[in-house]
């Protein structure tokens, strides 16, 4: 069990610190690259995902990349739109049923998707994927614990790309 922290005394133990200065690097680190990210390619990093894996899967239909990306569909619905509006994707119905929909990147999308730097999810989801299965699965209890120990001010961000958090 933990205890409530320790209103009489501001200091904080240094393990808990050293904690935040880990989740400081994080946080700056994925910061830093989807910065890079948006100057090297002109979209947002959460953009350039959407491109990236429009490129991998041509014809995939809103819903999939949603699932694809982890995402609600309404926010895949919204990158969708600005990548359109730029003219990096085409939509094309389907001609025997005009309510499906499918993805396909244009010229500019597919050159925007090659000259991607690298890692295109970012850095946070390659570095976790390198993780082995239990290390992940336990910092997950872990980050799990700290979420419940947590008064959330946004508790449905978890379905929200990084680069747009």
């Amino acid at each position: 069990m933990v205890s409530p922290p320790n209103v009489a005394n501001p200091s904080l133990p240094a393990e808990v610190l050293r904690a935040l200065r880990s989740f400081r690097m994080i946080v700056r680190s994925i910061k830093q690259h989807f910065q890079q990210v948006q100057e090297a390619t002109g979209v947002s990093g959460s953009q350039l995902w959407c491109l990236v894996t429009i490129q991998a899967q041509p014809g995939i239909r809103v819903t999939q990349l949603a699932q694809a990306l982890g995402i609600q569909q309404a926010t895949a619905s919204n990158l969708v739109e600005s990548l359109d509006r730029k003219g990096l994707i085409e939509r094309r119905r389907d001609q025997r049923d005009q309510r499906v929909v499918s993805l396909f990147l244009s010229e500019a999308g597919a050159r925007i998707a090659q000259s991607a730097p690298q890692p295109v999810a970012g850095i946070l989801p390659d570095a976790l994927g390198r993780l082995d299965p239990p290390a992940l699965a336990q910092l997950n209890h872990l980050l799990e614990q700290v979420i419940g120990l947590m008064a959330l001010q946004a508790p449905d961000g978890r379905d929200v790309p990084l680069a747009d958090a």
